[in-house]
């Protein structure tokens, strides 16, 4: 008897061995209508399983929560960016791509014979309300994944990280790939659906942090190379980024002036705020604070610019409010009112870095609320109004705040 226990024991432990294990940087994007597709992807490597051969993806089974067939797709596979490394990159990136999903639907996917993963696309209407996740400055330490992970288990639609996400400064390839792991782990809900990551860009997501003076969109892409490996699906044009949900949010994702020079952008700021007029919420984000909190009030460039030309259109447009991020701490402001009304600027980027002390003499009589703590943003729209809560360390509270829809 004791000897069948223990060849059974051996031939379970041989099977659990057998199994492959979740990508370790497995995560999910989107590149175009949240309503109907969805990008996972994750990186193969030292450390990371062993990369396809080349012109072979890995087998990925998929189909839709409750249908009893599966579908198989193959992945693809793309050299990464090892600008440290001379010669052959050690990394390749897969990758799959769903389109024609329907809206609000469940499914779930496996990597081979890894555990089943579950994830949820955007439902066509809001409902009676939705919820998504916010923040920026991340980093790959113990308070980014608490934060991550605590944000996550909200429940989120998706989170949106407004730059500086891992602080690779787009050439340490081990720093890119600590965070992706942390993220594997933070970011799902409390069922283990997987949470999609929507990535904004800043400063060090860049060699150099800014856009150089005579650059092209492509020369300043190859000083971006994660993030354009990684989100260049959506990230397409040298302009900003809108993205749609339904006919009931909008997120226009702004550069401050890393790769795209912040005048080109203008324009286009004005003309897809004016489009979204009968959008409920709208929602603007950057990374540089235009209301600066750890830094002084005209310390770059940017902060000036997006305050004199930024944040009087969207004052004067529907928009609801403005994510803003990169200063260290957690303030929430109200704008001016130089385009006929004040906007709440919730910033300035602190999900896992050092917090830093605020400096800046101007920004403190326009404060709502202030703590120099790491926090994460958790916004629930419903109908009428959208709430804000602010959290810290260990799910504490900093800050609530509720605002009101603008009469179309």
């Amino acid at each position: 008897m004791n000897r069948f226990l223990g060849l059974l024991g051996l031939w379970l432990g041989s099977c659990l061995a057998g199994a492959a294990e979740v990508p370790k940087t497995l995560h999910l994007t989107w590149e175009g209508d949240p309503c109907t597709t969805m990008t996972a992807q994750w990186l193969r490597g030292p450390g990371l399983g062993d990369r396809p051969e080349k012109g072979k993806g890995e087998e990925v089974r998929w189909k839709k929560a409750g249908d009893p067939t599966w579908q198989v797709v193959r992945s693809t596979s793309t050299e990464f960016p090892d600008p440290k490394k001379m010669g052959m990159p050690r990394w390749s990136l897969s990758r799959v791509r769903w389109k024609g999903l329907e809206a609000g639907g469940e499914y779930i996917f496996q990597v081979k014979d890894s555990p089943e993963q579950r994830f949820r696309t955007a439902p066509l209407e809001m409902g009676k309300e939705l919820i998504f996740a916010e923040g920026g400055d991340a980093n790959s330490s113990s308070a980014a994944e608490e934060m991550l992970t605590l944000a996550c288990q909200k429940n989120p639609l998706f989170f949106s990280l407004g730059g500086d996400i891992a602080y690779s400064d787009g050439k340490d390839v081990p720093r890119e790939i600590r965070f992706w792991e942390l993220w594997q782990r933070a970011g799902r809900g409390t069922d283990g659906r997987l949470i999609p990551f929507v990535a904004g860009i800043g400063n060090h997501e860049v060699q150099g942090g800014y856009w150089q003076e005579g650059a092209s969109f492509e020369d300043m892409k190859k000083r971006a190379p994660f993030f354009f490996a990684l989100f260049g699906g959506l990230y397409q044009r040298d302009e900003p980024v809108a993205m749609d949900f339904g006919n009931y949010l909008s997120l226009l994702l702004l550069d401050s002036g890393h790769i795209t020079p912040m005048e080109r952008q203008t324009d286009w700021l004005e003309k897809n705020l004016a489009a979204r007029k009968s959008v409920p919420w709208v929602f603007v984000s950057w990374h540089i604070a235009c209301y600066p909190s750890g830094r002084k009030w005209n310390a770059q460039p940017m902060i000036g610019y997006a305050r004199k030309e930024w944040i009087p259109l969207i004052e004067k447009s529907d928009a609801t409010a403005v994510f803003n991020h990169h200063d260290h701490d957690m303030q929430r402001v109200e704008s001016e009112g130089r385009g006929g009304r004040k906007v709440m600027v919730f910033g300035n980027g602190s999900i896992g870095v050092e917090p830093r002390e605020a400096v800046c003499r101007e920004a403190i009589p326009m404060r709502k609320a202030y703590a120099q703590e790491n926090y994460v943003n958790i916004v629930t729209l419903r109908e009428k109004s959208v709430e804000v809560v602010t959290l810290g360390r260990k799910g504490r509270e900093l800050d609530r705040t509720e605002l009101s829809q603008r009469a179309k």
